[in-house]
């Protein structure tokens, strides 16, 4: 479960999830985000950067602007590890049953 501590860290603040539905729109310029979000270039950037630490988003640099977009493959990464390690095993449980999930 040591896995999935980044992802559920990551996802459980409020700006992070907001910049999250942006871009399942579309590709955003952080200065967008800013607009948007209605927070300083410092906040975003640094849920911005969090965001990406955790494969969540790619940033790409065009002149002096940041674009941000989904990293399909991080959230893809995360579904499998979120099905392995969690909903399976919860699945195959028999109800009524306890049932443990590996701490790995």
């Amino acid at each position: 479960m040591k896995h999935l501590r980044p992802y559920f860290k990551t996802l459980c603040e409020d700006h992070r999830l907001e910049i999250i539905g942006l871009l399942i729109e579309r590709e955003h310029c952080v200065c967008e985000l800013i607009d948007k979000l209605n927070l300083s270039q410092a906040t975003v950037s640094y849920h911005v950067k969090k965001l990406s630490d955790a494969g969540l988003i790619q940033c790409r640099q065009l002149g002096k602007s940041t674009y941000c977009s989904l990293d399909k493959q991080g959230f893809e990464s995360y579904h499998t590890m979120l099905h392995e390690r969690l909903f399976k095993p919860v699945a195959k449980a028999e109800p009524g049953k306890s049932f443990m999930v590996s701490k790995n």
